[in-house]
Parts: C-alpha cells; sequence; structure tokens
C-alpha cells in the first residue's frame, strides 16, 4: 500500500510542468528558511537582549559603588556604641529593609535589602566607621539589592 502512495506522489510530481515544480521548490525552501530563522536565530537575539541589558544593570551598579567609595568621609564628632538596636535604626534612616538580624558573642549576621545606592553607602559608613565588616555577599533581585555580611561588635 505505501509504493502505491509513493509511485502516485511521483507520478503526479514528474507530471507537473519544470517551471511549477521549481517555483514549488523555491517556496518549500523559503518555507524551510524561515522556520529556521524562527527557531534557532530570533531566541538567540533575544538572549543576547537579555544578557546586553544585564552587562548594563551590573556596569550601572558598578559605576554607583565607585562613585560611593570615591565619597568623603564624614566626620563624627561622637561615635556612640555599635549595637543591633542602633544597626536596625541606622538602616531604617538610610531606607533600607533588614531581613535578619541575629547576634552571636561579640558578631552579629546581617541581612538587609534596599535600593543599591543606599546600601552601598550604608555598608561604605558601616565599614568605614566600624571597620569589622566580614564575608559580605551581595546579590541583586530585581531592583533591589540584598547584602549579607557580619560584623564585629564593638566593646565598651
Amino acid at each position: 500500500m505505501k509504493r502505491w502512495h509513493e509511485s502516485v506522489w511521483v507520478r503526479q510530481w514528474q507530471q507537473l510542468p519544470a517551471g511549477r515544480r521549481t517555483s514549488l521548490n523555491v517556496a518549500l525552501w523559503g518555507l524551510a528558511f524561515i522556520a529556521a530563522w524562527q527557531l534557532a536565530w530570533l531566541p538567540a537575539q533575544a538572549r543576547l537582549q537579555q544578557a546586553e541589558q544585564k552587562l548594563l544593570r551590573a556596569q550601572a551598579l558598578g559605576a554607583q559603588l565607585q562613585r560611593v567609595s570615591r565619597a568623603p568621609v564624614r566626620s563624627q564628632g561622637s561615635v556612640e556604641r555599635l549595637t543591633p538596636a542602633s544597626l536596625s535604626e541606622s538602616a531604617r534612616v538610610a531606607g533600607l529593609s533588614i531581613t535578619a538580624l541575629e547576634t552571636r558573642a561579640e558578631q552579629v549576621d546581617i541581612s538587609l535589602q534596599g535600593p543599591p545606592a543606599a546600601v552601598f553607602s550604608w555598608l561604605h559608613s558601616l565599614g568605614r566607621d566600624t571597620g569589622g565588616v566580614r564575608n559580605i555577599q551581595l546579590h541583586v533581585d530585581g531592583e533591589w539589592l540584598q547584602a549579607r555580611f557580619a560584623l564585629a561588635l564593638s566593646e565598651a
């Protein structure tokens, strides 16, 4: 039965005029090219655009970090004792949200999130004032920057 269908198709194809077979071949190759374009090229272009957007975001965050690190040192008349409560209040004033605050012996583990510029500025001032920032991890989540770090508590 299969040979009958194959021979019918072949006979019908051979009975077509040469010009019509050529135009059908061109149309079929054109459809194959369009299908290959849709399946290979366009998704690759979308991935390239996403990578470019991520690169631009990373460059903007790097520029913010450089601006914050070049900021002039603010002098404080009196150095207050560093406590979890003062850290929490300082972060709140800076517009940051503390998601976790855990104290252990003379160390406090902090997780916070906020706008990248505010996080960098707050971490910069905290590191400059205390010098005890350790094990910092940064993670970008959309428009927010999440930071996790350990901080040595001051003794008084």
